[in-house]
């Protein structure tokens, strides 16, 4: 999904609210827009983002080690330490994606 989908289903669901009925499409999306952007400023910052029934973002720090080519297994490369996004969802959200997506074999 796209931001600018995300704005639209957004905007979709609002609009059927007389109360925000005035709001615009381009504002719907350039609160998506400022929402990612704050989020992504908070990242960069280190923070812990909780969405309560969502779930959590949070920095980690990957420490380093030994990468190897699969072509090459005799070359070992060294892979430095750095810091990724992990994102664990609620369990409400887990609970959910499962009754919605059962696994079918």
């Amino acid at each position: 999904m796209t931001r600018r989908e995300l704005a639209s289903l957004v905007y979709k669901k609002i609009h059927g609210n007389a109360k925000t009925r005035r709001v615009s499409a381009q504002t719907v999306l350039d609160v998506v827009q400022s929402s990612i952007d704050v989020l992504q400023e908070a990242i960069l910052q280190g923070k812990h983002i909780e969405f309560r029934d969502f779930g959590v973002f949070e920095v980690i720090m990957r420490r380093s080690r030994q990468g190897r080519n699969p072509n090459k297994p005799d070359i070992s490369i060294p892979i430095p330490p750095r810091r990724t996004v992990k994102f664990k969802p609620s369990r409400k959200m887990l609970q959910a994606l499962c009754e919605a997506l059962p696994i079918t074999q």
